[in-house]
């Protein structure tokens, strides 16, 4: 057997006032590992939510999804201020340390997800960076079963302007109903699915051809899952085996999904980053600049 479904998740509603809704899923909440995905982070925002605040040692992806309207503004200590915008992905590679906050700027209903990726030993000493691909450079892959966007990575044939320090790939994607879609997971890899609207039924192919169905067990279809709106599944594609097939597939009404992929990371990080940030001399210095930067940006802002 070469592809492993975990148990579907729910995650834990978080607010933060009334401005902001979160529905959050941890890398501990699945059965299989999501690995190199630490946390995600399912938002909707209306208004300032948290203060600036620091990661170390990861990559911290937001995708704001076509339906947002409004700005997000997001300011960082490496001096850039970006404004995000519906269907946008920002991302930011924190390695040494960065400190960041992002929110909207006026008025504005911001819907997406925030997206925290682990980083091999090997690049967590890359310096911090940040770059915003727009909702117009995405390949986008209209068929008669719905559409995908290619947000990061490859995928039937097209490739994201994206430049990731690891391979990954990402799907925004939706199905009309009763439609289906394939996406290949290579030996090594892990899935992490999450149904937006709609249900997502999730079918383990373990071979591209020629697979044998798993005999059904008590309890339920080992080699399929059903994920509804607001829920979460990973799949795990063992190193040592065959390239494995994900089989999407939508319920009676259309769905929309999400779908983060990439080689699992053998070191876990936390949201925030591996180790102790506190006293870290490239946190402080982080810190400082970002002080100065949000400074400027309220002087501009005001004059």
């Amino acid at each position: 057997m070469t592809l492993h479904l975990s148990a579907v998740v729910a995650g834990s509603i978080k607010s933060q006032g009334d401005s902001c809704e979160i529905r959050q899923f941890r890398h501990t909440d699945f059965s299989k590992s999501t690995s190199p995905v630490v946390l995600v982070d399912h938002f909707v925002m209306t208004g300032p939510a948290f203060a600036p605040h620091p990661h170390f040692g990861i990559s911290a992806a937001t995708l704001l999804l076509e339906d947002s309207t409004g700005v997000m503004q997001s300011l960082d200590s490496t001096e850039n201020n970006r404004e995000i915008r519906a269907g946008d992905l920002h991302w930011t590679l924190a390695g040494t340390g960065i400190v960041h906050a992002q929110r909207p700027a006026g008025e504005a209903r911001l819907h997406g997800l925030q997206i925290f990726i682990d980083l091999p030993d090997h690049l967590k000493s890359l310096p911090a960076s940040t770059s915003l691909l727009r909702a117009w450079e995405m390949p986008v892959i209209q068929t008669t079963s719905g559409r995908i966007r290619v947000v990061s990575g490859k995928h039937a044939g097209w490739e994201s302007p994206l430049q990731t320090p690891e391979p990954l790939l990402i799907l925004d994607g939706w199905l009309r109903p009763g439609a289906s879609t394939l996406v290949p997971l290579p030996p090594g890899w892990n899935a992490w699915l999450y149904a937006v609207q709609g249900d997502v039924g999730v079918r383990a192919r373990h071979r591209c051809k020629g697979a044998v169905p798993l005999p059904k067990v008590a309890g339920g279809d080992p080699d399929f899952a059903v994920v509804g709106a607001g829920l979460a599944v990973a799949a795990s594609a063992k190193p040592d085996g065959e390239e494995g097939v994900l089989l999407l597939m939508a319920g009676r009404t259309p769905a929309h999904f999400v779908l983060i992929a990439g080689p699992a990371v053998d070191v876990r990080a936390t949201p925030q980053g591996a180790g102790l940030l506190a006293g870290h001399a490239s946190l402080e210095q982080a810190l400082a600049a970002y002080e100065t930067l949000d400074v400027e940006a309220e002087a501009e802002a005001q004059a």
